[in-house]
C-alpha cells in the first residue's frame, strides 16, 4: 500500500520528497512548476538529478504529476487548446527528465458545444500530443474524473471511457479516481451499495486496469452538488466509513493514493497515520484537525 500527499516543490521539485517523507508518505503528487501561468521555466539536467536522488534516498514510490488547471484540451477557442496542448506537452517533458512516471490532468470542458464535440476534440489533442512525444512512453497520462461542474468532461466514468476508446495509444493512458469529485458527480461510495457500484461501473467502462492513482478527498458539498469542495477526510459528506473501504477494499488498497485535502503537512501526517491505521483493521477517531489544517 502507497498512502501520501500533494507535496509542496516550493524551491525546487528536489525538495519534495524530503517533505514527504517527513510526513510519512510512501508516494507523493507535485506540481512541477506554477499551476498559475502559461510559461514554465526548463527543467535542468542538475534539477532532474537531484530530484531522481533525493526520490531515492526518501525511499518514495509512486510520483505524480499534476498538470495545470489551466489547460483545456476541449477550449473552443483555437489559441487556448493550442496552448493547452503545448503546455501539457511540456509537462510530459519535465516528468521524462525527473523520471515522474504518471501525469494526471483534467480532460476539459466542451464549452458548450457539446458533450461528443468535447469528448472527440479531448481525444484528438490527446492523439496529438503522442504522436508529437512517440517516445516519452514511461509516462503515463492520467485522466481524472471530474465534479461535473458546468460543461467538464469526465464527471461519469462512461465519459472517460469514451476518451479512451478514441485514443490511438492506448496502453499509454490510465485513470485517476477522485472520492470527492466522484461523490459531487453522482457516485453514492458514502454508502456500501454505492461503493459496490461505482467500482463495478468503473470497471464496465474504463476497466480497472487503468485505475492507477486514488485522490482522496472529503467533500464539503451534498451528494450529486456537482461542486468540487475538498474537505478533511471524515469530516465531510462522504464520511470516514467509505475512506476505510478504500484501503482495504482489493479493488483499491493497492493504487498509490494521494491526499489533496486542506488538512495542510501536519494534518496529512495525522491523517495519514488514521488510513494505515483503517488498512490494519483498527477503529481510531478521526484525528482532530483545524480548520487552517493545523493539528490540534
Amino acid at each position: 500500500m502507497e498512502l501520501g500527499a500533494h507535496v509542496s516543490t516550493a524551491g525546487g521539485p528536489p525538495l519534495a520528497p524530503a517533505r514527504g517523507r517527513d510526513i510519512g508518505c510512501d508516494c507523493i503528487q507535485i506540481f512541477t512548476r506554477n499551476q498559475r501561468t502559461w510559461k514554465a521555466k526548463p527543467v535542468t539536467t542538475e534539477e532532474a538529478d537531484a530530484f531522481r536522488a533525493a526520490r531515492t534516498k526518501a525511499g518514495i514510490g509512486a510520483v505524480m504529476s499534476h498538470a495545470s488547471y489551466l489547460i483545456n484540451l476541449a477550449a473552443k477557442d483555437p489559441d487556448k487548446r493550442e496552448k493547452s496542448l503545448r503546455a501539457l506537452g511540456e509537462e510530459l517533458e519535465r516528468c521524462h527528465l525527473l523520471g515522474i512516471e504518471l501525469l494526471n490532468f483534467h480532460p476539459g470542458a466542451h464549452m458548450e458545444r457539446g458533450l461528443e464535440a468535447g469528448i472527440g476534440a479531448i481525444a484528438d489533442a490527446l492523439n496529438t500530443l503522442c504522436r508529437l512525444h512517440p517516445e516519452k512512453t514511461g509516462v503515463t497520462l492520467v485522466l481524472e474524473n471530474v465534479a461535473g461542474q458546468g460543461s467538464t468532461v469526465g464527471a461519469d466514468f462512461g465519459e472517460l471511457a469514451a476518451i479512451l476508446e478514441r485514443v490511438e495509444r492506448p496502453e499509454r493512458f490510465g485513470v485517476c479516481v477522485d472520492t470527492a469529485h466522484a461523490f459531487a458527480a453522482g457516485y453514492a461510495l458514502h454508502t456500501e451499495a454505492g461503493w459496490d457500484e461505482m467500482w463495478r461501473h468503473f470497471d464496465e467502462t474504463v476497466g480497472l486496469s487503468r485505475l492507477v492513482g486514488l485522490h482522496l478527498n472529503d467533500s464539503k458539498v451534498p451528494h450529486a452538488s456537482r461542486k468540487d469542495r475538498h474537505a478533511l477526510i471524515g469530516r465531510g459528506e462522504i464520511g470516514p466509513a467509505a475512506f476505510r473501504r478504500i484501503v482495504t477494499d482489493p479493488r483499491t488498497r493497492d493504487i498509490p493514493m494521494f491526499l489533496e485535502t486542506p488538512a495542510g503537512p501536519d494534518g496529512w501526517r495525522l491523517e495519514l497515520e488514521w488510513l494505515r491505521a483503517a488498512a490494519a483493521g483498527e477503529d481510531r477517531p478521526l484525528p482532530e484537525i483545524g480548520e487552517t489544517g493545523v493539528a490540534l
